[in-house]
């Protein structure tokens, strides 16, 4: 009698850490995918933020050489402090199509110029009183991987 209570009381004390062991295994999950979602909502707080740092300049052809100059730095602050290079998901090119050719700078790739080749641009596109147009190219997952400004006015200064 004394050796089955004893395994009775071994049985309980295995049901009661089985409970225990699951009420531990159901908090976990539960909490981590509530940890999950949150991180999930950040995440898409954080990106449609971003995006809105772009796309405020969309939709209007009065855009200047220093928005153009603003998004520049924006595309080289998000591209080095993420540590991204060309072609990587998450990198943000700059471009100006149909853009005068100063000074030999690559206006397809303007997120990778020098202060001096910005000053260069600053004044050539100042002068003529440019106006751009914007368009911001995201990918499938909302990620911006480029903005392309397209010149709408460039005074020559020739009558």
């Amino acid at each position: 009698m004394e050796n089955a209570s004893k395994a009775l009381i071994m049985a309980g004390g295995i049901l009661i850490a089985i409970m225990v062991a699951s009420l531990f295994v159901y908090l976990f999950t539960t909490y981590g995918s509530q940890a999950k979602d949150m991180y999930d909502r950040i995440y898409e707080r954080q990106k449609t933020e971003a995006l809105n740092e772009y796309t405020q300049y969309e939709g209007t052809t009065e855009n200047t050489i220093y928005d153009v100059v603003t998004v520049i730095n924006k595309a080289q602050d998000n591209n080095e402090s993420l540590n991204l290079t060309s072609g990587q998901r998450g990198y943000i090119t700059v471009k100006i199509t149909n853009g005068a050719s100063i000074y030999g700078i690559n206006n397809s790739s303007l997120q990778t110029v020098d202060n001096e080749d910005i000053s260069k641009m600053l004044d050539e596109y100042a002068k003529s009183g440019a106006r751009f147009s914007c368009n911001v190219v995201s990918t499938d997952d909302g990620l911006i991987s480029s903005v392309v400004f397209k010149v709408d006015h460039y005074d020559t200064g020739s009558p």
